[in-house]
């Protein structure tokens, strides 16, 4: 499997605290069948940014760390970039990392508590550039668990979204498990990744997921989900899941 949102650089985020802590998420990650991860340190939150250089410097450590570590696992740099007022202007300069490493796909998040007045036109921008924004946990936030129609206009105007791992089994709020079980009932839903942050409060949670979704939603959802990990890596189109 490929997983497209972590936070294993150490010391940049909210994510690993430690070298040690970035070896132990890799092992993780391997043990619950994940053969490469993108890096996507969180970038324009208030507290933070990560830029593209700094990111890109920091994969080459940590995948040198993880080889020594003799840990069969593949890294690469990518960004968790919050959305704000200089978003296009930047992204159209070059300045962030997509996911594909083509500029196909970029991972966007939004304010936990309010969906911005000018995302609509910066979406569209990518959209009308054929770029794929790929909204990062909506199930997780404030505006689209009060208005999930917004999600549906999103994706209507062709963005897609990432669910996380620890939502579908449960390990958040049970509003949370209710809002992702509903995003996908909806079609709302297009790829899973972990958001793993750690090893502990916020770890990979993929394997518990995935029999989840077999169980509820049966094996070519399942495998829909994980493979546009993969599409979505490798710049390839993803399509919305024919029931």
């Amino acid at each position: 499997m490929i997983d497209i949102h972590t936070h294993l650089i150490p010391n940049v985020d909210d994510g690993a605290d430690s070298i040690e802590e970035t070896l132990r998420l890799a092992q993780a990650a391997v043990d619950e069948g994940i053969n490469h991860t993108v890096l996507t340190p969180h970038h324009n939150r208030y507290w933070v940014t990560n830029e593209k250089d700094k990111v890109i410097k920091l994969t080459k450590q940590v995948e040198k760390a993880i080889q020594a570590a003799d840990i069969p696992l593949t890294v690469s740099p990518g960004q968790e970039i919050r959305m704000n007022e200089e978003f296009s202007e930047e992204l159209f300069a070059g300045n962030y990392l997509s996911l594909d490493g083509e500029g196909k796909y970029y991972l966007v998040e939004f304010s936990w508590n309010e969906f911005p007045s000018f995302a609509p036109t910066f979406l569209q921008e990518m959209i009308d550039a054929d770029i794929t924004p790929v909204i990062a946990h909506p199930e997780r936030q404030r505006p689209f668990l009060e208005n999930p129609e917004l999600l549906r206009d999103l994706i209507e105007m062709g963005c897609i979204s990432q669910v996380t791992a620890t939502s579908i089994a449960g390990g958040y709020t049970e509003e949370i498990r209710v809002a992702a079980d509903d995003m996908m009932k909806e079609n709302l839903i297009h790829v899973i990744a972990s958001d793993a942050h750690d090893t502990v409060a916020r770890p990979f949670n993929l394997t518990n997921a995935l029999d989840i979704l077999e169980s509820n939603y049966g094996t070519a959802y399942k495998d829909y989900l994980i493979n546009n990990a993969e599409k979505i890596f490798k710049g390839q189109a993803v399509h919305t899941f024919e029931k």
